[in-house]
């Protein structure tokens, strides 16, 4: 077994027995799916925004604090922090690249979008529910879009520079447009995979 990201390649040694991972864009819903798979699983779940603000918290630092100074080792630490965890326990992982870094060491890789439209539209609906606290609020969907659609071309900037990865889908054993879908929909078709992969875990 090994990780998809050269960066993180070795002889690691997997205590765990079961790692899902779940990459995808903001406002595609990976935290909300992450979270079901977990539950089902009886497993924990955790994000790299986890693994982001344990960084901040061994800095004595807020998240703000942090995020204003973050750079490439930041996210490096991140990055590494969650093929420590896939290692270590039994978890859901949830962020942009986990399937990346823990590779062939993920159980089961699912990659979950919707269009633009669609994720906009979310992510509008929770800042104004209050959900996205830490985020820049926009006045219209339209600057909710724009920002959106530049954090990820910057993500991907990122990524190819760090890693040399690019933005393909072939590594994923599941892709997910939920687009069209509600969540009961999206939650029973991956009932159904999980049961496939796991019979004896949702006993």
């Amino acid at each position: 077994m090994e990780s998809f990201i050269e960066e993180f390649q070795g002889d690691h040694e997997k205590t765990s027995e079961l790692v899902v991972t779940v990459d995808g864009p903001s406002g595609a819903g990976t935290g909300t799916l992450a979270s079901f798979i977990a539950e089902e699983l009886g497993i924990n779940c955790y994000s790299a925004g986890d693994f982001f603000r344990g960084i901040a918290a061994d800095r004595d630092m807020t998240v703000e604090e942090l995020g204003k100074v973050a750079d490439k080792q930041t996210d490096l630490k991140v990055d590494r922090r969650t093929l420590e965890k896939g290692l270590s326990e039994n978890c859901v992982i949830e962020a942009r690249i986990p399937s990346r870094v823990l590779g062939t060491y993920s159980d089961l890789r699912i990659y979950l979008t919707a269009d633009l439209e669609e994720r906009a539209k979310r992510v509008s609906k929770d800042q104004e529910e209050g959900k996205r606290e830490n985020e820049e609020k926009s006045d219209s969907l339209e600057e909710v879009k724009e920002r959106i659609r530049k954090r990820d071309e910057e993500n991907w900037r990122r990524y190819k520079d760090y890693y040399g990865i690019e933005n393909t889908k072939d590594i994923y054993d599941v892709l997910i447009d939920n687009t069209e879908m509600t969540i009961d929909e999206q939650q029973e078709q991956v009932r159904k995979i999980l049961e496939r992969k796991f019979p004896e875990q949702l006993e």
